[in-house]
């Protein structure tokens, strides 16, 4: 008969072997998800590269003809630079070996390399969730992007929500289906202009606000928000900060990327936030600094018109109104006066539906995202970034007279109709639907036959407003309002 382990020992064997094997698997080189094969390095930068082994352990990193070398720190953990290096089409190995172990990535390239960041519009997939609609005007683009060959031109890294294994890929037909769609078709378009490879890390999470994107020290170290968040027990308002701030953004850090896009604003907009502008700021600010970026490029989306004013969103019950998506958009524009770098896009024409806040036309929000970098990050030149925007207004006589620049070869309507969702007021700064005209190339002269002594003027001020306004290129015109 043989021995038996009495019972009462057999969890205390049990948790010795479990230690055993938890040192043993402490002891192993280990790396960052982010680093996978099918990875792409950021061009023109030192490229941090990290991890973990045994503490004071020797760590030896070999990408093409560069060998650098470091020993982990009592913590485990170590860190080297690549120098910065020129785009390549040229698929190469990096080999990281320490003591015992070594690991091996294939297939890595260099390029250019953006997050992309928000939540459900920047999260909408290339492969339709259900339930979402299909465009109305022409071909669902992002579907027969799937239908394509594998381009290994453009990398893929979407990241986990839950820390669950993720990895580099080419795009092709499966690893794009759960990948963004407005970052896709960025990297798609920049590819094509700049001619070398572009990759897209995915950080996204419908319903998300931007508080949770953003660090909570970094709102500590406000003195606008440093109070908010001691009285409310942690809270920015009634939001916990940080949370998938630390799931997604904090595990790529300190990754080379060259800058950030930013779809999100619908569920601070719900919510009537009046403080977007200054957390928006904070966000941007936060994460320059921790990856070493001081002045990385922020681009981001101005909201498309949608009916917020259908839904009581706040524990108040009070409802939001047809005022307040202009008003939040606002706050959305000031964002790129107090912070550097940063600029928008508008995509007011690209709704199908007022009730679906998720417009069908990603590969046209990735289009003009890429014609921003293009233009302002890259230096491109003749590449249309912008549709009309408010320069100036004087008063003529009974009349507004709104300069615009971003014109393109001179301002039309997209539907060869009279110009529409322009409102003027009078001396009582009430506004009425006005009548408009273009003059020139980038003028538009705005009056009210019974108003005889304007003095302010607003366009597409309401949630559901689409105007017909656009530059030369095409692009839609921003909403604005004077004397706010």
């Amino acid at each position: 008969m043989k021995n038996k382990v009495p019972a009462g020992r057999i969890r205390p064997i049990m948790i010795f072997i479990l230690s055993v094997l938890s040192l043993a698997g402490y002891g192993q080189l280990r790396m960052p998800p982010v680093f996978s094969s099918d990875m792409i390095f950021q061009q023109g930068v030192k490229v941090p590269v990290w991890g973990k082994a045994l503490p004071n352990e020797n760590i030896q990193v070999a990408f093409g003809e560069q060998r650098v070398s470091t020993r982990t720190g009592k913590d485990s953990c170590w860190k080297v630079e690549l120098k910065p290096m020129k785009a390549t089409f040229e698929q190469r190995e990096m080999r990281v070996t320490g003591k015992k172990s070594s690991i091996t990535y294939h297939n890595v390239v260099v390029g250019e390399v953006w997050i992309c960041s928000g939540q459900s519009n920047m999260e909408y997939s290339m492969q339709l969730y259900p339930g979402y609609a299909q465009p109305l005007k022409g071909d669902n683009l992002a579907a027969v992007e799937l239908g394509k060959p594998e381009n290994s031109l453009i990398r893929i890294y979407n990241c986990s929500r839950n820390g669950s294994k993720t990895s580099w890929s080419p795009a092709n037909g499966e690893s794009l289906k759960a990948s963004s769609a407005a970052g896709y078709f960025f990297a798609r378009n920049v590819q094509e202009k700049l001619n070398v490879p572009v990759g897209i890390i995915t950080a996204a999470v419908g319903g998300t606000h931007i508080e949770a994107w953003t660090a909570t020290e970094d709102y500590r170290r406000s003195s606008l928000f440093a109070p908010l968040l001691e009285a409310g027990g942690g809270q920015v308002g009634e939001q916990i900060p940080e949370t998938w701030y630390n799931a997604m953004i904090a595990p790529l850090i300190p990754y080379a990327v060259k800058g950030f896009l930013w779809y999100q604003g619908e569920n601070n907009c719900a919510k009537r936030d009046t403080m977007y502008t200054e957390k928006y700021k904070i966000l941007v600010e936060g994460w320059r600094e921790k990856f070493d970026l001081k002045a990385a490029p922020f681009y981001y989306v101005l909201l498309a018109p949608h009916i917020y004013s259908d839904r009581l969103h706040n524990k108040n019950r009070n409802a939001v109104t047809a005022e307040d998506l202009p008003l939040f958009r606002e706050q959305q524009l000031k964002g790129a006066t107090i912070t550097s770098n940063t600029d928008y896009i508008v995509i007011s024409d690209l709704v199908d539906d007022l009730k679906d806040i998720h417009p069908s036309y990603k590969w046209e929000v990735g289009r003009r995202l890429a014609g921003l970098a293009l233009a302002k990050t890259y230096g491109i030149l003749n590449i249309p970034c912008s549709g009309p925007r408010m320069k100036s207004t004087h008063i003529t006589g009974d009349s507004i007279v709104v300069t615009f620049d971003h014109f393109g070869d001179g301002l039309k309507t997209i539907d060869q109709k009279r110009l529409s969702w322009f409102e003027i007021a009078g001396p009582d700064h009430q506004f009425h639907p006005a009548l408009a005209e273009i003059r020139g190339k980038n003028e538009v002269v705005v009056f009210h036959p019974n108003i005889k002594n304007p003095s302010r003027v607003r366009l597409g001020w309401h949630e559901t407003a689409m105007p017909n306004l656009v530059s030369g290129d095409h692009l839609p015109v921003t909403p604005f309002s004077t004397g706010l």
